[in-house]
């Protein structure tokens, strides 16, 4: 299904809808508004499915939508239409207000893949620290004011430069950072891009590497610095091993299978500005050790808490599982 053409039809009868309000308001005195009410309600459920099913990044979305209540607006005084201008000038405070506290404080973010088990779910809601690591321009991401640089065991949410439609391999293999290649790179990424969006996705995973470490992957063992990161075992089946694993003062739960191997060997150099980053459910996850390292530009946040779970739609929503996050 093309949820492009989805969106652009919702948009083109949304405006067909605003006009025929306009002209029922002006000439009708709102003889048909009520039945245009009805009838926008599940053109604005359709339109918002399409934007989640397309993964707009949502500040896209709120900025579009105070340009148009902006313009609806001042469209209101220019043909004097107190209501119009009256409800347009709400939306516009309103979305104005939710888009500067989710783009400097706090934004939502769903967990959509299982990379994170056990500390994050398919359907956790989590709320992400927009000012942890500085204060950012919520459009392009350049930090504006710096705070203090992500660290090892931090839970990161970030838009990988593979999953950009534009971006160079460059952004994710900066020059002499890889110095071992154990597969052909170019290739791997190659094909990583066939998924891309001109906005980018946005991903979950826990910051292994940063910047001036070395970083050695053997197999399903890591060393940084030379120093192996320890893991203890809390659980164990035929199938699976929860372990806690820690470097220093950091320590996190992850989990690995017992029904894949995994025996290859990469080293890295964590340049300036870069991080590696990988999933705590180690043996399915798409992380650093697949598409390279992440761009501190690129980072959103960090993520903070989970606030709500919702698994599926088919289910109710839960806030039992509500924890700070380590």
């Amino acid at each position: 299904m093309n949820y492009f053409s989805i969106l652009y039809i919702v948009i083109f009868l949304s405006v067909l809808l605003l006009g025929l309000w306009i002209y029922s308001e002006k000439n009708l005195k709102g003889k048909y508004n009520k039945l245009i009410n009805y009838l926008s309600f599940p053109l604005a459920l359709l339109g918002l499915y399409s934007v989640f099913r397309l993964n707009i990044d949502f500040s896209y979305v709120l900025v579009s939508l105070i340009i148009a209540s902006l313009f609806l607006w001042i469209l209101g005084r220019s043909i004097s239409l107190k209501k119009l201008a009256k409800e347009s000038r709400s939306f516009f405070i309103i979305l104005s207000l939710i888009t500067i506290f989710r783009s400097f404080i706090f934004e939502p973010f769903q967990i959509p893949s299982e990379s994170m088990i056990p500390g994050l779910e398919i359907g956790d809601f989590v709320l992400v620290n927009k000012y942890e690591y500085g204060l950012k321009n919520p459009i392009g991401n350049q930090t504006l004011i710096s705070n203090k640089p992500p660290d090892r065991g931090d839970v990161i949410v970030f838009t990988p430069p593979h999953t950009k439609c534009n971006s160079e391999i460059i952004k994710s293999y900066p020059k002499d950072s890889l110095q071992t290649v154990s597969r052909d790179i170019e290739k791997s990424w190659g094909e990583l891009k066939k998924s891309c969006s001109s906005l980018g996705l946005k991903y979950v995973k826990r910051v292994i590497g940063i910047p001036g470490d070395v970083l050695e992957i053997k197999g399903k063992d890591f060393l940084i610095n030379g120093i192996k990161v320890v893991k203890s075992i809390l659980n164990s089946n035929s199938r699976e091993t929860f372990y806690e694993e820690s470097f220093g003062k950091e320590y996190y739960l992850i989990r690995q299978s017992k029904l894949r191997e995994l025996s290859f060997y990469q080293s890295w150099k964590i340049p300036e500005g870069f991080y590696f980053v990988m999933g705590d459910n180690r043996d399915n996850s798409l992380d650093s050790r697949s598409w390279g390292l992440v761009p501190e530009n690129n980072i959103t946040g960090k993520a903070q808490l989970i606030w709500l779970s919702w698994s599926s739609y088919g289910s109710f929503p839960s806030f039992g599982r509500n924890k700070i996050i380590k």
